[in-house]
């Protein structure tokens, strides 16, 4: 895992972050948000340029990132960190996602309210 985030260099990356999670996000609250509390303890953040002749080597290099580390992350992210080639349905487990997906639907019938990562698509 160090030898993945630290010794490997991140380009074409623009950055990587480890963010120590905790607090009120891990704390199970009513208004906690439709996901619900963070369990856990940090979040990977891979930054990196969407230029027309980066995209493909950000693209690959998150993946690799991930790959190396999939016994070490659960996999889960906030709705808010989404990458452009992802839908929502990344962000919500199948049971949440039918919720948004009702409140949607029943308070915005005619689809005036947007979203980047729209619940119904």
């Amino acid at each position: 895992m160090v030898k993945t985030l630290i010794d490997e260099p991140v380009a074409p990356l623009a950055n990587l972050q480890i963010r120590h999670l905790g607090g009120a996000l891990a704390e199970l609250r009513s208004d906690g948000g439709a996901r619900g509390p963070v369990a856990e303890p940090y979040l990977l953040y891979c930054l990196g340029l969407g230029l027309p002749h980066l995209a493909e080597a950000v693209k690959a290099r998150r993946t690799a990132i991930v790959d190396a580390l999939s016994g070490q992350i659960s996999g889960r992210k906030p709705f808010t960190f989404l990458t452009p080639d992802e839908k929502a349905s990344a962000a919500f487990d199948s049971a949440t996602l039918t919720r948004l997906r009702e409140v949607k639907s029943a308070q915005d019938p005619q689809g005036v309210i947007r979203a980047n990562y729209p619940v119904l698509a």
